[in-house]
């Protein structure tokens, strides 16, 4: 029986193309570069991962997103965003540009139940959520590219053994300054305070820097009556966020002796999911070591 040749070019070609879909990376957008940092440990070398907002001194909850930021956002096949309302220009995004298929991860959705009432949405500071997301991206990378599902879990238990040594340190914190009462310019921190189970005062204070409203005196007056009683053993202030209001607090703070630790509102990009978060309770740690001696 005599071959077809241009039977056997199209089924070249058809393999051809075939190996090179297998070969094109995942696109995936992370809304902030603390998603972007998972989705790459998870996706190695097989994701393209775009994180939108990676300069720590850029506010998420102003960001404008750019008609460059729509298109990159238009051809991902995977995007994963906070939600809670610290991101929404991303939901804006995707409804400008539908794509079929593509796979919308939203952090404070996957951990539903660990989401504060007040629905702080500062929830990428609880370990749980970061290994929430990487979870599900797995197992959506595994569906999107099953040729590398192998790599996929073993970069996903990498992931989680990673976050093993986060846990230990909160555990250590947790028990040598058991049920310690602090307090911040805005509640950043709070998933991870929850996590050591210490008490956040000066919520009604921290709520409204947050959310951009200018706070009652009587609501100012009991947050600097925190500080001068020394009520608080540390304040932890946002890096990203200064005006003379916040400034005030933490000059008051350190009049008091007590304690300032600046902290950033996502990871840097380069820098693990689970280091970041390391480096943000060594820097607790130390501070409340230098008070003490």
């Amino acid at each position: 029986m005599r071959s077809n040749p241009l039977a056997a070019l199209g089924l070249w070609l058809l393999s051809a193309m075939f190996a090179c879909a297998l070969a094109a990376p995942v696109p995936v957008v992370a809304a902030e570069s603390t998603y972007g940092t998972i989705a790459q440990a998870i996706g190695g070398p097989y994701v393209r991962v775009t994180s939108i907002i990676q300069n720590p001194n850029v506010d998420p909850h102003l960001f404008e997103a750019s008609p460059q930021t729509a298109r990159t956002v238009a051809r991902a096949a995977v995007v994963i965003m906070n939600g809670l309302g610290y991101d929404a220009w991303m939901r804006g995004m995707l409804a400008a540009n539908p794509k079929p298929g593509r796979v919308v991860l939203i952090a404070a959705e996957l951990g539903a139940p660990i989401v504060m009432a007040n629905k702080n949405p500062h929830v990428f500071y609880d370990p749980r959520v970061g290994l929430l997301v990487a979870q599900h991206l797995a197992r959506h990378l595994e569906t999107l590219d099953p040729v590398h599902a192998s790599d996929f879990q073993r970069n996903l238990q990498a992931f989680t053994q990673s976050l093993q040594p986060v846990d230990a340190a909160i555990a250590r914190l947790r028990a040598r300054h058991p049920h310690l009462a602090v307090t911040a310019t805005e509640p950043l921190f709070d998933y991870m305070l929850s996590r050591l189970d210490w008490k956040s005062l000066g919520e009604a204070f921290q709520l409204n820097v947050m959310n951009g409203t200018e706070p009652t005196p009587r609501v100012v007056a009991h947050y600097e009556d925190n500080l001068r009683h020394r009520r608080v053993a540390l304040l932890i202030y946002n890096r990203q966020v200064s005006d003379p209001l916040t400034q005030r607090m933490r000059d008051a703070a350190r009049a008091r002796g007590i304690p300032t630790v600046g902290l950033d509102e996502f990871a840097p990009p380069g820098t693990g999911y689970a280091q970041w978060l390391l480096v943000s309770l060594r820097a607790v740690q130390e501070a409340l070591h230098k008070d003490a001696r």
